[in-house]
């Protein structure tokens, strides 16, 4: 049989990786520099006019933008760091644009690059949930704020369900183009499917909404966790009761929730990855009650040595009871336990109650 070439040349294959991995590395570093480095377009010789100059072409933009939260800031919250108020300051001073009517004199955000579109948003947006936007994942994969957020408002996002079919909640002045998870969804199409999986957490049920556990403007903790410190914090805000601390603790519980479960869906009960007890099983090797009973017939028809185990209840199938019968039946504390297993001296480890 004919050895595969990547067998036959591992060296060249180490080599290929390597090359893979320094173009990614190099494609993100500049990516990064260009999010950070991002500066708004400027309209030479042009001069601030004023929002109500702008009414007089865009009366019904202007009338929809007074009711966002854009158009109730007052004047004096935008100094010292906006020269301007109003329409121009995201799009300019608009002098040029309504002597010339030409919309090549007028920023449009929707038109220029993304890092361009997000940097001028950034010039107010530099805090709280916006502070890590130049190093976040959409940031970084040329996902500008206009692409999710409508500037101008008027639309409608009191809609008791999405086109989807999702109920939702009512996301306050955040201006967005769709609602959530539908807005999310228009990317994130391989958590769309998890959450029609048997177990989710209830997004689609308007219970909860994607950015109640993901920040979309930049996070510490991948992926775009809304917390500062790990991925269990973020669970422990709800499931709290799976905190601890345990005299007794399971391990994994305590690394990283997501080993064993998928928060946005599965297909088996408690969002687990898999069905218990195979789940169990890609940690624990094989338990040793397949052999507590051993088949007494098999071993007589074999030619069992003297002294062999003699049972007065043969098992033909405890390898069966094994593979289904769940782990939690006997281990019912798998998060941590306080109490020692009875059972067993000293082994509270054992996570029976």
């Amino acid at each position: 049989m004919r050895r595969r070439w990547w067998k036959r040349f591992p060296f060249l294959v180490a080599a290929l990786f390597f090359v893979a991995t320094l173009g990614a590395c190099t494609s993100m570093k500049e990516a990064k520099e260009k999010a950070v480095n991002a500066k708004v377009p400027v309209i030479e010789g042009a001069k601030y006019v004023g929002s109500e100059a702008c009414a007089d072409c865009h009366e019904d933009i202007v009338n929809n933008f007074k009711n966002t939260i854009h158009g109730r800031i007052a004047a004096f919250e935008t100094k010292p760091s906006m020269e301007v108020d109003g329409c121009e300051a995201c799009h300019g001073p608009g002098s040029k644009h309504i002597e010339e009517e030409d919309p090549a004199y007028i920023i449009n955000p929707a038109k220029l690059e993304p890092a361009q579109a997000s940097a001028i948003c950034s010039r107010c947006h530099t805090d709280g949930e916006t502070m890590d936007w130049r190093g976040s994942e959409h940031a970084l994969n040329d996902v500008s704020c206009v692409k999710c957020h409508t500037i101008h408002g008027n639309k409608d996002k009191l809609a008791y369900r999405d086109k989807l079919g999702y109920r939702h909640k009512h996301v306050k002045d955040a201006l967005l183009k769709k609602p959530e998870p539908e807005l999310c969804f228009t990317c994130h199409k391989d958590i769309m499917a998890k959450t029609s999986y048997p177990n989710h957490h209830p997004v689609k049920e308007g219970k909860m909404t994607c950015s109640e556990c993901h920040n979309p403007h930049g996070s510490m903790v991948e992926p775009l966790l809304r917390t500062d410190e790990t991925l269990n914090e973020l669970c422990y805000k709800c499931h709290a009761d799976k905190e601890g601390p345990f005299a007794f603790e399971h391990s994994p519980v305590v690394e990283n929730c997501t080993i064993c479960h998928d928060p946005h869906g599965s297909v088996a009960d408690n969002l687990l990855k898999q069905n218990e007890p195979y789940l169990c099983l890609q940690c624990h090797g094989l338990h040793f009650h397949s052999a507590i009973r051993p088949d007494t017939a098999f071993l007589t028809s074999h030619g069992a040595p003297p002294g062999a185990p003699v049972t007065t209840q043969p098992e033909t199938h405890s390898m069966q009871m094994v593979m289904t019968t769940r782990c939690t039946e006997c281990h019912s504390a798998v998060h941590g336990s306080d109490l020692p297993s009875l059972a067993t001296p000293g082994g509270g480890s054992r996570l029976t109650r």
